[in-house]
C-alpha cells in the first residue's frame, strides 16, 4: 500500500507554473494522518511546501512505513531535523529564480549538502534553464545525490512556449519529419481528392504507421518542425548530463521529449493521493480542478474524488479505486493519445477532459503517463 500525502497547501515560493495558488492554503489533520500511518510507503508531497507544516515531526513519529519528503528547500531550522527522520529527502534544484519566485540557490546547496547520498535532486527542465542541466547534475553528484528529470506541465501558453518537448509518438516522428514538406502537402490534398499520384504514396506511409499499432497526426509533426528540433537538443544535453551522473556513479532518472502512446503506464497504479483536507484521489493531476496547455489547447481537468477520509477508512479508500485502477493497468487500450489524433486541433472532448474512448475523466493527454513528465512517485 503506497500513498501520497498532501500535508499542506502553504508555500514560501511562489513559482508561476504551479497550481497551488488556485487552492487556498491549510494543514493536514492528525485524524488524516493516523488513517494512513500503516501504509508500506508515504510520499509527503503535494501542492505545498511540508516543512511549513508546524506538526511536521509529530506526524513523521506518527507514520510507521517508509517515507520520502519532497521539499523546495527553502526552509531553514526544521530541515536538520526532518532529513533525519526520513528515508529520502527530494529538494527541487535551479539556479533561476525567475519562475521559482523567491529561490535562493545558495539556501538549496547548504541542504543539499547536508542530506548528501539521502537527497535525490528534482530539476524542472524549460527553454530557460536546459543548457544549465549538465552544470545543475555535476552539483547534484558532488553531493552525492540522485538526480530525477521532469518536463514542465504548463498551467497556460505563457509556460507552454517554454516546453521542450513534443507530445506525439516518436515513431511517428521519426517517420515523418524527414519526409519533404512538399510531398506531405501533396499527399494529403491527393488523398482527400481521392486520386493523384501521390495517393498511393500517402497510402502506404499511413499504412506502415497503423500497422505499427500507432494514429497519426501528420499536419502537427509537420507544423512542429522548430519543437522537435528542440526536443532532440534538448536530449543531447540530457545524454551528456546522464554520462556526468555515471561518472560519478549516481542515479539518474530521465524525463522524454517524445510520447509513444503504446508505451504508456501510470506512475499511480497501486498508489492513491491523499489530499489536505483528507479527500482521496487517483493520482496528483486529478486531485483538483485545474487548467493545462498541452497539445497546443487551454483544457480544463476536474477533480476526481472517490473517498474521504474524514469519514472513510483507508482499505475503503483503495477499493474504491479498483475500476479505475482497471483501465490504466493497460493505458495504451483504454485511453486513446491525443498527441496523435488528426482531430485534436479544436476536439471538444480533449478540451473538457474527456475523450472519445467514453472515459469521462482520461488520461489521454497525461505527460507522467507518457514519462515526459516525471514525478516522486
Amino acid at each position: 500500500m503506497k500513498v501520497q500525502l498532501e500535508v499542506t497547501t502553504s508555500c514560501n515560493l511562489d513559482c508561476e507554473y504551479c497550481f497551488r495558488r488556485r487552492n487556498g492554503f491549510s494543514d493536514v489533520t492528525p485524524d488524516i494522518v493516523e488513517k494512513i500511518a500503516d501504509a508500506d510507503e508515504i510520499i509527503l508531497y503535494g501542492y505545498g511546501e511540508p516543512l511549513l507544516n508546524p506538526n511536521l515531526k509529530e506526524y513523521l513519529r506518527t507514520i510507521n512505513g517508509k517515507t520520502l519528503i519532497s521539499t523546495n528547500g527553502m526552509v531553514n531550522g526544521i530541515f536538520d531535523e526532518v532529513f533525519e527522520m526520513v528515508d529520502r529527502v527530494a529538494i527541487s534544484l535551479d539556479f533561476d529564480a525567475r519562475h521559482r519566485r523567491g529561490l535562493v540557490f545558495e539556501k538549496l546547496k547548504e541542504k543539499l549538502d547536508l542530506a548528501g547520498e539521502k537527497a535525490i535532486t528534482q530539476i524542472v527542465v524549460t527553454s530557460d534553464n536546459i543548457n544549465f542541466l549538465p552544470e545543475l547534475v555535476r552539483i547534484s553528484a558532488e553531493s552525492g545525490a540522485d538526480v530525477q528529470l521532469t518536463n514542465v506541465v504548463a498551467g497556460d501558453e505563457e509556460i507552454y512556449r517554454k516546453i521542450l518537448y513534443f507530445e506525439g509518438s516518436r515513431f511517428n516522428v521519426d517517420m515523418i519529419s524527414d519526409i519533404d514538406d512538399r510531398f506531405i502537402l501533396s499527399a494529403i490534398k491527393d488523398w482527400s481528392r481521392g486520386k493523384g499520384r501521390f495517393k498511393e504514396a500517402y497510402k502506404n506511409l499511413i499504412g506502415k504507421i497503423y500497422s505499427h499499432g500507432y494514429s497519426v497526426n501528420i499536419p502537427y509533426i509537420v507544423e512542429s518542425r522548430d519543437r522537435i528540433r528542440k526536443a532532440r537538443h534538448a536530449e543531447k544535453i540530457v545524454e551528456d548530463s546522464m554520462d556526468i551522473a555515471r561518472e560519478y556513479g549516481i542515479d539518474f532518472e530521465r524525463a522524454e521529449f517524445f510520447g509513444d502512446s503504446r508505451a504508456r503506464e501510470c506512475p499511480y497504479e497501486d498508489m492513491i493521493f491523499v489530499r489536505v483536507d483528507g479527500k482521496v484521489s487517483s493520482c496528483m493531476s486529478f486531485a483538483y480542478t485545474h487548467q493545462e496547455f498541452v497539445n497546443e489547447h487551454l483544457k480544463i481537468v476536474n477533480e476526481y474524488v472517490f473517498a474521504d477520509l474524514k469519514k472513510d477508512g483507508i482499505d475503503d479508500a483503495f477499493e474504491n479505486k479498483l475500476e479505475f485502477e482497471r483501465l490504466r493497468k493497460n493505458m495504451d487500450d483504454s485511453f486513446p493519445w491525443c498527441a496523435d489524433c488528426p482531430y485534436v486541433s479544436g476536439c471538444w472532448y480533449a478540451k473538457q477532459n474527456i475523450d472519445c474512448y467514453a472515459n469521462k475523466i482520461s488520461c489521454s493527454e497525461c505527460l507522467y503517463s507518457s514519462r515526459i513528465a516525471r514525478c516522486v512517485v
